[in-house]
């Protein structure tokens, strides 16, 4: 069951330097990565494959929504 979000990293097209900052839509990662994952800041795979970091839930803006995949499946 998925029941955390992360964010995906600005890649070098977008705008500022890469890595630095956390843009896109949200994305459910599995609790048994995502536990790991927020304690050791790595980046793990979202459940529709796109390598997220997850945020805490305060980081989370009130009018975000999952990813279509993450959300509905594939």
């Amino acid at each position: 069951m998925a029941n955390l979000v992360g964010r995906s990293r600005r890649s070098a097209d977008d705008s500022g330097p890469a890595g630095e900052k956390l843009a896109g839509p949200l994305h459910a990662v599995s609790e048994s990565m995502g536990r790991v994952a927020q304690e050791t800041h790595e980046d793990v795979p979202a459940l529709c494959g796109q390598q997220v970091q997850v945020i805490a839930v305060e980081d989370v803006p009130d009018d975000a929504g999952l990813c279509r995949v993450c959300q509905y499946g594939s």
